[in-house]
């Protein structure tokens, strides 16, 4: 089997010969958002979102024509990841160990106590239609965890570091979660961007507060608000009660 981990890290090292390998980290993660976005997604990238576009565009200015193209192939790796070992968070574990090495005690929940926390919940699939809440997500493993016995719910995320928020965001586009990821502060509930993930069909739609729901619904109104906007092939969300996990 494929050591995605190692392959990752051999890839991300070729960039950060030249480049802050935490910058080359952050910026895999903008472009990968950047590159699954709704408009491009659902047009077949016969249209384009113009704040996307520059973003893009930015992003990879700093780099050289043989270094734009290894981002390619690294998004190609995370999508292989997933579909050899769904719901496992590759993003996360590189970011601790190759980017943070623990600093400021930054170390993510272990993936055995986020599967133990997960399988307490109740039986797999007994749990459907609900919202599951971490207001300080990380990357998103608790969360992944949960999905791999309860795929069908929607997923809300929060966080105060736009790198996790960011690798929440691609975590859930990959492993196919819906729902919503928030840069913000939980505690003081300040505001500094989001993203919906497949809410209105595949892709990854910026948000401003205004939009999202975590920030204007009260917590038994985010699955109804939610469910007006979905594709209708989707199960409706009908129960009221906040889930929340961490």
């Amino acid at each position: 089997m494929t050591d995605y981990f190692n392959e990752l890290s051999k890839q991300l090292d070729q960039l950060g010969r030249r480049h802050e390998l935490s910058t080359v980290f952050n910026d895999l993660l903008t472009l990968s958002l950047c590159s699954f976005h709704q408009t491009n997604l659902q047009s077949r990238l016969t249209e384009k979102d113009p704040d996307n576009e520059e973003m893009y565009l930015k992003i990879i200015d700093p780099y050289q024509p043989e270094e734009i193209s290894l981002f390619s192939p690294i998004m190609g790796l995370l999508m292989l990841n997933v579909q050899d070992n769904p719901y496992t968070d590759l993003l996360g574990e590189y970011f601790m160990q190759q980017i943070t090495h623990g600093q400021n005690g930054q170390f993510f929940t272990p993936e055995p106590v986020c599967q133990m926390m997960a399988a307490i919940q109740g039986d797999p699939h007994s749990i459907q239609g609900k919202r599951v809440l971490d207001p300080a997500c990380g990357s998103g493993r608790l969360m992944l965890q949960f999905a791999k016995l309860n795929p069908d719910n929607y997923f809300f995320g929060a966080d105060n570091s736009i790198t996790c928020a960011k690798m929440t965001v691609l975590n859930f586009f990959l492993n196919g979660l819906r729902g919503e990821v928030a840069w913000m502060d939980s505690l003081s509930m300040e505001w500094y961007g989001g993203w919906q993930i497949n809410t209105t069909g595949l892709g990854i739609l910026p948000i401003e507060k205004e939009q999202s729901f975590i920030w204007t619904a009260p917590p038994n109104e985010v699955g109804p608000a939610l469910t007006s906007q979905k594709p209708p092939t989707q199960k409706k969300i009908t129960d009221s009660t906040q889930l929340t996990l961490f």
